[in-house]
């Protein structure tokens, strides 16, 4: 019975950091990791060692096995949805762009597929928000970028980059260019690869708001409607700057002191621009339902009932 260079045989589990250990190495031929995987596929080996094999074996010998047939591409994907999210990021991140891009657009049209039964799902805004994909939101942002520079620029496909955009952290968005390396035309293609959704942009990350108006300032049916956006753009970067500066010196202080934080901060904002802020705070875990409503009282009335 063949095994691998370290003595391991078919229907045995791959060693605990095989991959980290010999990663250096060209194993190509020793290797047995995708041997397993195939058994794994016929019902020959357990998902114990189909899993180990998945998790040790070598990225490009991973890429190859996923390239074979769609079987063999079910079961990655299978892997990717219920690995651990740091080994899934390990081992996304050492694929090729033209890999990844493959994966991603196979995910995209099953989402597609789906899209219409989730339509009543009101807590799935995206395609990253359904359990099967979550694990591109393990993905650095650096990657994604990266990614994202591939479809654009190479593929001429932003409409599957800007899918991205959503999972992306504001300040990243906010300076797109920057991360990306994109150009002018490059992230003006982009933005508008994302048809009505591009307004949604601004208010997930409202910093972009002056550079989207240079980009399509000579685009009137992009710009006409993105000028009558700035006061509610405006509103929503108050409100996402004051929560992030609450969460922060939340973590850090005693109840006392933070909620004396709170009335400052939120003292002289507009009662329904400050529950917005309560809201992201309640959301994140950092204030109770109780605790809100007893800020917004004394907002409204100046006194503290405890």
């Amino acid at each position: 019975m063949p095994k691998c260079f370290l003595g391991t045989s078919l229907f045995e589990a791959c060693p605990p950091s095989c991959r980290h250990s010999f990663a250096k190495q060209d194993v190509d031929e020793d290797c047995i990791a995708k041997n397993k995987l195939e058994a794994f596929l016929q019902d020959k080996v357990t998902f114990k060692i189909g899993f180990s094999a998945f998790s040790q074996i070598p990225a490009k010998n991973l890429e190859k096995f996923l390239w074979t047939n769609k079987d063999n591409l079910e079961l990655i994907t299978y892997f990717l949805y219920i690995g651990e999210p740091t080994l899934v990021r390990e081992i996304i991140e050492s694929f090729s762009n033209h890999t990844l891009s493959y994966l991603f657009k196979v995910d995209f049209e099953n989402y597609m597929n789906l899209r219409e039964s989730l339509k009543r799902e009101k807590t799935i805004k995206h395609m990253f928000d359904i359990r099967s994909f979550k694990y591109w939101t393990f993905v650095s942002y650096v990657r994604i970028c990266d990614l994202i520079q591939y479809f654009v620029r190479y593929l001429k496909e932003p409409e599957y980059a800007c899918q991205f955009l959503t999972i992306l952290p504001s300040e990243v968005v906010s300076n797109l260019n920057k991360y990306t390396g994109l150009d002018y035309e490059e992230e003006k293609s982009l933005y508008t690869a994302l048809g009505d959704s591009i307004y949604e942009l601004p208010l997930q990350s409202p910093k972009i708001y002056d550079h989207m108006m240079q980009l399509f300032a000579e685009d009137p049916e992009v710009s006409i409607i993105l000028s009558t956006m700035e006061e509610l753009v405006r509103r929503q970067n108050l409100i996402l700057e004051t929560s992030s500066k609450l969460t922060s010196y939340i973590a850090d202080h005693r109840i006392d002191k933070y909620f004396q934080y709170i009335f400052s901060e939120l003292s002289g904002i507009e009662i329904g621009t400050a529950e917005e802020i309560l809201k992201q705070l309640l959301e994140k875990k950092m204030i109770t339902p109780a605790q809100k409503r007893m800020i917004i009282d004394f907002l409204e009335t100046g006194k503290l009932e405890l």
